[in-house]
């Protein structure tokens, strides 16, 4: 249900509605519960969908955790992080191939847009600390991007 409520909300605030009353139900939720049902997707996505998309996610989530977030965007992180990594989608992958993923980034850019206010330098630093854990390390150098061995 709380996931639904908050689809709704990600919905209503790309089309420029307001969700007060949907808000209202998410007050003196457990931020906690959710996070962790977000945390499980998100570690499932990641090996499907490799370090690049699974970046997002994590800057998401590690967002998500952070006290200082209204309820709004709370909601909003967590739809992000639902819409991304669930299979399910609004335009399938597997029907419409490159456009089956544009809705994905589209709303990806879309929460990040609306949240970069609260993504810190830390939470960025623990979203690169997991992605070396669960990927390995990765060099720059010039425009290129290499995994260390």
């Amino acid at each position: 249900m709380i996931t639904t409520i908050c689809l709704i909300i990600l919905v209503f605030a790309i089309i420029g509605k307001p969700a007060g009353q949907l808000v209202d139900k998410l007050k003196g939720i457990d931020w906690k519960k959710f996070s962790d049902s977000a945390w499980l997707r998100i570690t499932r996505f990641a090996k499907k969908a490799g370090r690049s998309a699974t970046r997002i996610l994590l800057i998401f989530y590690y967002t998500l955790t952070s006290e200082k977030l209204s309820v709004t965007e709370k909601a909003l992180l967590y739809a992000g992080i639902i819409y991304i990594a669930v299979p399910r989608d609004l335009l399938p992958r597997r029907l419409f191939g490159l456009l089956g993923m544009v809705d994905d980034a589209a709303v990806g850019a879309w929460v990040y847009n609306k949240i970069s206010k609260n993504i810190s330098p830390a939470v960025i630093q623990k979203a690169e600390d997991t992605l070396n854990e669960w990927f390995g390390p990765e060099i720059v150098t010039g425009t290129e991007v290499r995994k260390i061995d």
